[in-house]
């Protein structure tokens, strides 16, 4: 299962996708796209219920890290 969880992400690496972002750790906030992919992301912006435009980077921790495009 988690081979096919990472095989799923990994085709969406390199691609934008709106995040809702949910939560934050520090100055990380996480968020799922429309396709339940976690992804997790730097911002001192407060982004509760917030969708943003993501660019997915890297894999990390139990999704993948993003920088929102602006």
């Amino acid at each position: 299962a988690r081979e096919s969880t990472g095989d799923f992400r990994r085709q969406f690496l390199g691609m934008m996708l709106m995040v809702l972002f949910e939560q934050r750790s520090g100055a990380t906030w996480s968020g799922l796209t429309a396709n339940y992919i976690k992804v997790y992301v730097k911002s001192s912006t407060d982004l509760t219920n917030v969708l943003r435009p993501v660019s997915l980077l890297r894999f990390y921790r139990d999704g993948v890290w993003g920088e929102i495009v602006a």
